[in-house]
């Protein structure tokens, strides 16, 4: 119970701290380019704590412990075309069978907007003004409101007439903030979305070159063994904890990755391994035994498989090194995940190697079985996958608000509201799919590991 409260704690500690660096990068981009930011707020839900409020920007702790967000103003679909969609049916069609009717499928009136307004006084001359001056954004068009107002200025119209010209061109009033998102260069919109994603990256790149230079670094050319598990093929051949892995089959070990490859490879088959113990070299002999798992194939079929195990865990050496060896390991890790990340999401294999909240959860518990170390890397590797994630073009994420503001350059106009409103519930319905395959995955795993 107590390991379980702990490994919660520490995934709730470990995303509210990614979640704080990737919201900071939008939120501080954000700020530079003199847009107004409401809310800074870590988790979800109700507030529970407000912090308080410095440039304009509330500071708020929320009830659901599940990352944070920063509230920009003109972020949303409705501000981002420059006003919500208030007339939603263009024209009359045979479906609206009475002026009233066709009054309440604008949905830019109450109920109480329309009290007062005889509909069978307006005349068919008017409503149809008004459908030819309603755009394909349901927005009045500018030439669409010169002519209304003109309407209004005659004197030819009744007072039910008059009453519903000035509610069509109130309804569609909107007063654009000149410090909200919305009304910025596209090229600042594209700094303040990319920041998130690249402070993700940065973020996880700098705990590595800190680590490097303080705490120290799994040391890669250092393969140990820590400990041997009693009654063991690795115990019968007389491996010990503190050996070194040199060689196996006259083959240099470059990795930990490579020993389990072989050793996994070779059920049954007797082994070489050159070790070092002491300063000296010693050779042992080990036959791995089999043991039988679940396999899948690349072809997605799961198989029965024998596979070799010895029975020894790894031991890791943490290294520490200069500042520019730390930069230079903290690079090469940056560039491999991007590599590994890239490979894995066009490949086949991509559903096993992608995990939830659930497969984090194991890992941030095995991490803290072994160290804090390990978190701190962990952590590290969480949020340049995060960084990494957020760029897909999917709406909803990043790279998605990246890819809507690309075609809105291409083609020289805003996405109307109607348009943004589709792209996000498309977006909205690719990640809920997503999130429930690879939940549904992670569980699977889950209880067939325990089974």
């Amino acid at each position: 119970m107590v390991e379980n409260i702990k490994t919660a704690l520490y995934f709730i500690t470990m995303l509210s701290v990614l979640v704080i660096a990737h919201e900071w990068g939008h939120f501080i981009v954000a700020k530079m380019c003199g847009m107004r930011v409401d809310d800074f707020s870590l988790f979800f839900g109700k507030r529970l704590l407000r912090l308080g409020v410095r440039n304009g920007t509330e500071y708020n702790i929320r009830s659901i412990p599940l990352g944070g967000f920063v509230k920009i103003a003109g972020m949303e679909p409705d501000d981002i075309s420059n006003g919500h969609p208030v007339f939603q049916t263009l024209t009359r069609d045979d479906h609206i069978k009475t002026k009233r009717e066709f009054f309440k499928s604008l949905q830019g009136f109450t109920e109480e907007q329309l009290v007062g307004i005889n509909a069978e006084n307006v005349s068919a001359r008017v409503i149809t003004s008004v459908e030819e001056a309603i755009g394909d954004d349901s927005r009045l068009t500018a030439e669409g409101k010169l002519q209304l107002r003109s309407l209004l200025e005659g004197t030819a119209l009744n007072e039910d007439e008059h009453k519903y010209l000035e509610a069509i061109l109130a309804a569609d009033t909107y007063v654009p903030d000149p410090h909200g998102y919305n009304q910025k260069p596209l090229w600042q919109r594209a700094a303040v979305i990319f920041a998130g994603p690249f402070m993700s990256l940065f973020f996880g790149y700098l705990i590595v070159c800190v680590m490097g230079f303080t705490g120290g670094l799994p040391d890669p050319d250092h393969i140990g063994v820590k400990l041997v598990t009693p009654g063991s093929v690795a115990e019968k051949a007389g491996l010990r904890g503190g050996d070194e892995i040199v060689s196996i089959n006259g083959k240099p070990i470059a990795d930990f990755e490579t020993v389990v490859k072989i050793i996994g490879d070779s059920p049954g088959k007797p082994i070489m391994m050159v070790i070092m113990r002491n300063g000296q070299q010693q050779s042992i002999t080990a036959t791995p035994k089999a043991e039988t798992v679940d396999w899948k194939e690349p072809n997605g079929k799961t198989i029965k498989k024998a596979v070799g195990r010895i029975g020894f865990a790894p031991d890791v050496v943490w290294k520490r090194y200069s500042v520019g060896e730390s930069i230079q390991r903290s690079s090469s890790l940056l560039a491999n995940s991007l590599k590994m990340t890239a490979q894995t999401i066009f490949s086949k294999k991509a559903g096993d190697s992608v995990g939830g909240p659930v497969a984090i959860v194991g890992m941030v518990h095995q991490a803290s079985q072994i160290g804090y170390k390990y978190i701190i890397l962990m952590a590290a590797e969480l949020s340049i996958s995060l960084g990494i994630m957020n760029l897909l073009p999917i709406p909803i994420l990043d790279g998605g608000h990246l890819l809507l503001l690309g075609i809105e350059g291409i083609r020289g106009r805003k996405l109307s509201s109607r348009e943004m409103n589709f792209a996000q519930m498309f977006g909205l319905s690719i990640i809920g799919i997503l999130f429930v395959v690879v939940m549904t995955h992670d569980l699977w795993r889950l209880f067939s590991h325990h089974s």
